[in-house]
């Protein structure tokens, strides 16, 4: 048997043994590369994925924020990915895609029971204008005449109708003609087809550069949201940071839209590869289609979603199914926006 360990080789109780240096400098060097790791993946951007079906003056905002870096600054870093309506809803639905810029895809994805919701409005009215051939120079001449719209029954189709009659003419008094795009649309003037059509921006002052006519815009006349942030339902409830997020950037982008006109032209002359006078043009007959807030209501939706409603054959389906401004509010709390005071009682919930 070996000799018990002597008074030099025992450890008394407590006793602390010391660390061998090389494995303290490994678990120092350990510690430090994670929290390194854990340091970057704080700052990495997170990414989200946007979808638009068209280059448009209706989501400048969200170009803006982009572009100006509001999304970065809320810590995530936006893709903006072109896509059809339907297969918007879809990706929606699925949870493939984040947000979708348009707003009606969102609404048929709510009507169908696919839980997409719009989480804020980016303009409030139409961002039309009713363009007309350089012989009509005012609502009298138009009466008799023919205007091209998108496709019958559609929403561009209604809006036309409304600005019609908003300028006195009667059911009976005028013609639609379905063209199809704007650029079919924009022939048909020339070639005197058709003698009017309501037209986006900047397809509008463009065709006022060449000699037509802008009688009115549709922004002046009827509510009616094209462009927002919808989402799914899930997002909103496990993703709430995150929607919150992408809301604080759209909304930083709202402002920076309605009160920077020199800037905001500049970027438009880059979106649309226009000269800065007609981007100037642009932009005054576009600002008071945007909102103020970002807030959207029920009777905002109204022709939109009746619109989907007659489509469907689901007209028991109340609108209040596809909007929630519940974490649009919390961020306009924590940008000190305040609602505007023409925001009906309703909507405030």
């Amino acid at each position: 048997m070996g000799r018990p360990p002597g008074p030099a080789h025992r450890k008394t109780v407590g006793e602390k043994v010391a660390p061998r240096p090389r494995a303290a400098a490994w678990f120092a060097a350990a510690l430090a590369l994670l929290l390194a790791v854990a340091q970057a993946d704080a700052q990495t951007p997170r990414k989200i994925t946007l979808a638009y079906s068209a280059v448009s003056m209706t989501w400048l905002p969200v170009k803006v924020a982009v572009d100006k870096g509001f999304f970065r600054e809320e810590g995530l870093e936006p893709q903006l990915i072109q896509m059809r309506g339907n297969i918007a809803t879809a990706a929606l639905a699925t949870g493939d895609l984040d947000f979708s810029l348009n707003i009606s895809p969102v609404l048929n994805g709510a009507i169908q029971g696919l839980g997409l919701k719009l989480v804020c409005g980016l303009n409030t009215r139409p961002l039309f204008s009713l363009v007309v051939r350089p012989e009509f120079k005012s609502a009298a001449d138009l009466k008799g005449k023919a205007f091209a719209v998108s496709s019958f029954g559609n929403t561009q189709a209604i809006l036309t109708e409304k600005h019609l009659q908003h300028l006195g003419l009667k059911k009976g008094e005028y013609q639609l003609i379905a063209l199809g795009a704007t650029g079919a649309r924009a022939a048909a003037l020339e070639k005197n087809i058709a003698q009017g059509s309501l037209m986006p921006p900047p397809s509008n002052v463009i065709m006022e550069n060449q000699g037509y006519r802008l009688l009115g815009n549709t922004a002046e006349i009827v509510v009616h949201p094209i462009a927002g942030l919808g989402t799914h339902e899930s997002k909103i409830r496990n993703q709430p940071e995150m929607v919150r997020k992408a809301l604080r950037a759209a909304l930083k982008g709202l402002a920076f839209v309605r009160n920077n006109r020199s800037e905001t032209i500049r970027l438009i002359m880059a979106m649309n590869q226009i000269d800065e006078k007609t981007a100037a043009r642009t932009y005054d007959v576009s600002k008071p289609g945007f909102s103020a807030n970002g807030l959207l209501t029920g009777e905002d939706l109204s022709i939109e979603w009746v619109f989907i409603q007659q489509e469907t054959k689901k007209t028991g389906v109340p609108v209040s199914i596809a909007y929630d401004m519940t974490l649009l509010r919390e961020a306009q709390r924590e940008l000190a926006i305040k609602p505007s005071n023409d925001e009906p009682p309703h909507a405030r919930h």
